[in-house]
């Protein structure tokens, strides 16, 4: 026996078990439903910040014409707190100017020619910043306690509870920034976790990361209040991408290579559902804090999946735990109401004392995700996903943060940036069997990549016409992305074994955040070319879409449980990249 072959895990045909005992039956339903909950919370988590951060327009109050502690941003008589600004106007001594971003700090005086029995008026030239007045060198910038916010979106957000205003505006970005590189620290140390320890395990300890360290953000307040929340932020990134990767990978694992593309894609639609969920609960709930804690505190009742949802049959084949994979299998067997087949796990019980040492071998030796790099086809196929991944995340994320100029409404834009993922995974639901993994995923990293582009050349436009075909392409770009990144996931389930399958779905997960990481760094190159951003996205996605068609096709594929049938995945498939046949071709 060969350094190889010990290296693969338990050789068990769990997929001739599920033949027996139920692919997708009441067991497998059930626990994709409890999952299901679990998945929108990773979804609900992802997106808390895009209201708890929320950014509000705020200008320096004008001691000469408002005082009080009660300011408004807008004029008092239109301030009815609707989320549409486009009926609001500013004070009447703005004389019809706007307020820009740099223009946010800055002072503004009113001359005294326009003020008239302490009421100011609202004539054109009657107010100017006090940088515009001759001979004045400096600009002169009011402190945050002398800045007034708009409160028709958010009452209070984590913005002005921190000052992260004027010179610190940029520490919004960090906090931002400190969620992604949770996720990216996240997606490879459970998936670490939840191959040498269990699903379940990892599972629980995801959950109770995302939802302690949410809720107690809610109480972080004072001079130290900043650099705890960013650090809870961190916490909550690693628990949020837990509980996402590890449902998908464990109930993946509980069903028949039939309906693995059905679970895959499906366990999906929670995980928008729960971003959905997140823009209802804002839109009644304005305060960050309250928010907050309505958000994370009840997903600490998930934790009840731990006595409802088994270990993974498969990962305790894998790591040699016979015994307790046959219970789980008599227990899935009885649910499903079938019999189970004894004479299949006899022959697993009847091996040779050689196969035993070999196994027992195995059991004690923990592959590793940096296996698949000695064999040059694995890791070419690593490298191609992790890409796929990197560029998945970048116009993911790029289109969702860009939504909110589809229109001045930001609830609606959250919502139909959110909502789009749905019909697109749906779509895939309806595809990616008949037609295959690797044609849907490249017309889709091409129809996001395109789409990208076609926004690129399109910002900046004052046209109302090029403006509404702005709006279409960014959802169309938004749907693409979206099915691929459902896509991603099962595709790299399937295409790595199980000894090793959460490692590789952390590690390309990891790749994933660098991706948005990336994201907000771009946002930087708005300064020198305004559709940098977005173009590079773009550019990005079409290569993804390019490079998908070097992927072996897994449709109708069981999943491979040691290396040497990772390796040999696609090689004798028939599909080509226009055929569709809804029949599994095993």
């Amino acid at each position: 026996m060969d350094k190889q072959e010990i290296h693969d895990c338990a050789n068990f045909d769990y997929d001739l078990v599920l033949n027996h005992i139920g692919q997708f039956g009441s067991f497998q339903k059930k626990i994709l439903f409890f999952l299901s909950f679990v998945s929108a919370a990773g979804g609900l988590a992802v997106v808390v910040f895009a209201f708890t951060g929320f950014e509000p327009n705020y200008r320096c109050r004008v001691p000469a014409c408002e005082s009080g502690p009660h300011l408004t941003y807008y004029e008092e008589n239109t301030y009815n707190y609707s989320s549409d600004d486009q009926n609001l106007d500013l004070p009447v001594w703005y004389g019809g100017k706007t307020i820009e971003r740099r223009d946010r700090c800055r002072n503004l005086v009113v001359e005294r020619e326009n003020i008239v029995d302490g009421i100011c008026l609202s004539e054109t030239n009657g107010s100017v910043w006090v940088q515009e007045r001759e001979g004045e060198e400096t600009p002169s910038t009011c402190g945050p306690e002398d800045l007034v916010f708009d409160r028709s979106l958010m009452l209070s957000t984590v913005v002005e509870e921190f000052e992260l205003v004027c010179d610190r505006a940029w520490l919004r970005t960090v906090i931002n920034i400190m969620y992604m590189l949770g996720l990216l620290m996240g997606s490879y140390m459970f998936g670490w976790i939840s191959d040498n320890f269990g699903r379940i395990k990892a599972l629980m300890l995801g959950i109770l990361f995302v939802s302690l360290s949410g809720f107690g953000a809610a109480f972080c307040s004072g001079p130290t209040g900043l650099y705890v929340f960013a650090v809870l932020r961190f916490l909550c990134g690693i628990g949020g991408i837990a509980c996402f990767m590890v449902s998908f990978v464990l109930i993946v694992e509980h069903v028949g290579y039939k309906y693995t593309m059905i679970v895959g894609i499906g366990i999906n639609i929670p995980f928008a559902i729960g971003e959905i969920i997140l823009g209802v609960e804002a839109y009644f709930i304005r305060d960050w804090k309250m928010l907050q804690m309505v958000a994370y505190l009840p997903m600490v009742g998930l934790v009840i999946v731990y006595w409802i949802a088994p270990e993974s049959v498969r990962w305790l084949l894998a790591k040699g735990k016979f015994e307790q994979a046959k219970k789980i299998m008599e227990s899935i067997a009885k649910a499903n109401g079938k019999d189970f087949p004894e004479h299949i796990f006899n022959n697993l019980e009847t091996k040779t004392e050689k196969e035993k040492e070999i196994t027992m071998q195995t059991k004690k030796t923990n592959a590793s995700v940096l296996d698949i790099f000695k064999s040059g086809k694995m890791c070419f196929r690593i490298l191609n996903m992790s890409f796929q991944w990197f560029s998945v995340t970048l116009c993911f994320y790029g289109l969702s943060f860009a939504s909110t100029g589809l229109s001045r409404d930001v609830f609606t834009n959250f919502q139909l940036s959110v909502a789009i993922e749905i019909p697109a995974y749906i779509f895939c639901l309806f595809v990616i069997d008949c037609w295959g993994r690797r044609p849907v995923l490249s017309l889709c990293q091409l129809l996001s990549g395109i789409s990208c582009i076609t926004c690129a050349f399109l910002q900046g436009s004052e046209d109302p016409t090029l403006k509404l075909i702005q709006v279409i392409f960014s959802l169309v770009g938004k749907f693409g992305a979206s099915a691929a990144f459902a896509i991603v996931y099962l595709y790299t389930a399937e295409l790595f074994p199980t000894c090793i399958r959460n490692q590789s779905v952390g590690f390309c997960a990891f790749t994933a955040k660098i991706g948005g990481v990336t994201t907000m760094l771009l946002d930087l190159l708005k300064v020198y070319w305004l559709p940098a951003p977005v173009f590079i996205m773009g550019i990005s996605a079409t290569l993804g879409g390019m490079l998908a068609l070097g992927l072996p096709e897994t449709a109708g594929e069981k999943l491979p449980d040691t290396m040497e049938e990772a390796a040999r995945m696609g090689t004798g498939t028939k599909r080509g990249l226009c055929s569709c046949s809804c029949q599994s071709e095993k």
